[in-house]
């Protein structure tokens, strides 16, 4: 799988629980068959080691990340954040969940064409990436990097809008 199928593959994994589960078994079987085709006549592998091997991949995440991570309804209103994200804005889900972000997040100096161009492509079931100056609950402004995609159904609607977002931290507040 190349790192472009890889990514919306990850980001469906992040919110299917199931899918994940059945993921997590292939990897297992995966490793099982790994050790399975080593040679016969070579090492014997240690049933401990076997062991371990698998027990690693049962307890390794997903992914970890430390980007903030929104999944919003077809609607554009907010349905789940993870603490990343809180963090980064300021605001929790409590505060956030059935609103859209962009009047909350967006301020001032916040790129009017930029904005409109991520409203574009969400509306269109396009994904997108973006740089925009967003606003802190406090108001202190930040730059973040932003990966808008869209989860479809099989016949191509909307289900979920997933973004993916990293602080800019090295990008000064206009």
């Amino acid at each position: 799988m190349t790192a472009e199928q890889r990514e919306p593959f990850e980001l469906v994994l992040e919110f299917h629980d199931e899918l994940r589960g059945l993921v997590a078994g292939l990897m297992e079987v995966g490793a099982s068959l790994t050790l399975a085709s080593l040679p016969v006549g070579g090492m014997p592998v240690p049933l401990v080691l076997k062991s371990r091997i698998n027990g690693l991949i049962a307890n390794r995440p997903q992914h970890s990340t430390s980007e903030g991570m929104v999944a919003s309804g077809p609607d554009g209103l907010v349905h789940w954040v993870n603490p990343a994200f809180s963090a980064m804005c300021g605001y929790t889900l409590d505060e956030l969940r059935g609103k859209k972000l962009g009047p909350i997040l967006q301020g001032a100096k916040t790129d009017p064409e930029t904005a409109e161009r991520m409203r574009r492509a969400v509306h269109q079931n396009r994904p997108c990436r973006e740089t925009i100056l967003n606003y802190h609950k406090n108001g202190t402004p930040y730059w973040v990097d932003i990966a808008i995609t869209p989860i479809l159904d099989d016949a191509g609607q909307p289900v979920w809008l997933v973004a993916r977002e990293r602080e800019l931290s090295g990008r000064v507040a206009a």
